[in-house]
């Protein structure tokens, strides 16, 4: 902000200019410092239909440039949240309902876009691995040391255990329903 003020080019500009650039520098400053808003739901009556306002932008501590740290930024008590719980009700009437939600505010909608991006790619890179991920083949489950006998589960015949894994060709049961 000061650069600007202090731009010598200055004198060549008009006041409206330069409170445009003054205005330019110290949006781009709020860009990154004010990202909070606070959107919100009001009505004097039930059967009124809900009114949508938008509070802020409100300043963040530290800088809010993915989800993870927007959710912990919003989790502690902010000025956003303060505002936020003030649509709760007309304090001038007492009268009216209200709701609201913190949510992150940006300058331009590549700013938003960007923001919910953060991760993205490295989620497109773990769907390549997984897709070309062969399972190792599963053989049959060794079941050499479990003892006694077994009910087919379709016909409820008891037969002797067998292990498919280690005794191949060994007699197996031959379900009466199967066939």
């Amino acid at each position: 902000m000061a650069t600007t003020l202090t731009d010598p080019e200055n004198r060549n500009r008009s006041a409206e200019e330069v409170a445009e650039l003054a205005i330019a520098a110290l949006d781009e400053i709020r860009s990154r410092t004010h990202r909070l808003a606070v959107v919100g739901q009001v009505r004097y009556e039930p059967q009124d239909p809900p009114q949508t306002v938008v509070l802020g932008p409100f300043s963040s501590r530290g800088i809010i440039d993915a989800p993870e740290k927007f959710r912990a930024t919003v989790s502690g008590g902010t000025a956003a949240r303060d505002a936020g719980q003030g649509l709760a009700w007309d304090s001038k009437t007492g009268r009216g309902r209200g709701r609201f939600m913190l949510a992150p505010a940006f300058l331009r909608p590549r700013d938003a876009w960007d923001f919910f991006r953060v991760g993205r790619e490295d989620a497109a890179d773990i769907t390549a691995v997984v897709a070309g991920w062969a399972p190792p083949e599963i053989g049959p489950v060794c079941t050499c040391g479990l003892v006694g006998e077994i009910a087919c589960h379709v016909c409820g015949a008891s037969y002797e255990r067998h292990c498919f894994r280690h005794e191949s060709g060994a007699d197996t049961h031959r379900c009466r329903r199967a066939a």
